[in-house]
């Protein structure tokens, strides 16, 4: 039996500050190190907001929500606007069976995430 499985794919984009991790295809434990590198190092770099991009995610597992959570945390400690976009049932139904949709910033669709962090980032006092 094969496997039907998507090649993950990761870019980073910046406009006006706010960056956006657009991450698609399938993630599971072998994409952890490499998702958490690209949605953790937006935050190092000193911007003024921080989009993880889940739309094009066609599967994830647990190990993916450990790392949105751990990116969470660093833009609380930060004070860096974040948000989540997750339209897709792979990844917004299974944060909900988990409850982690009461606890992080997430969102239905990439404009309404960016529309989110960019209102955070202007009200945001440096």
């Amino acid at each position: 039996m094969t496997e039907n499985r998507t090649t993950p794919r990761f870019a980073t984009t910046t406009d006006a500050g706010v960056t956006t991790v657009r991450c698609a295809g399938d993630l599971d434990l072998a994409t952890t190190s490499r998702l958490r590198e690209v949605l953790l190092s937006p935050f190092a770099d000193g911007v003024r907001g921080v989009v993880a991009d889940l739309t094009g995610t066609t599967f994830c597992d647990s190990t993916v929500f450990s790392v949105l959570v751990e990116a969470y945390r660093e833009a609380l400690a930060r004070k860096i606007p974040y948000a989540i976009a997750a339209a897709e049932i792979a990844v917004a139904r299974p944060l909900a069976i988990l409850g982690l949709d009461r606890v992080l910033p997430l969102h239905t669709g990439l404009a309404e995430a960016r529309a989110a962090v960019a209102g955070a980032a202007a009200t945001r006092v440096s």
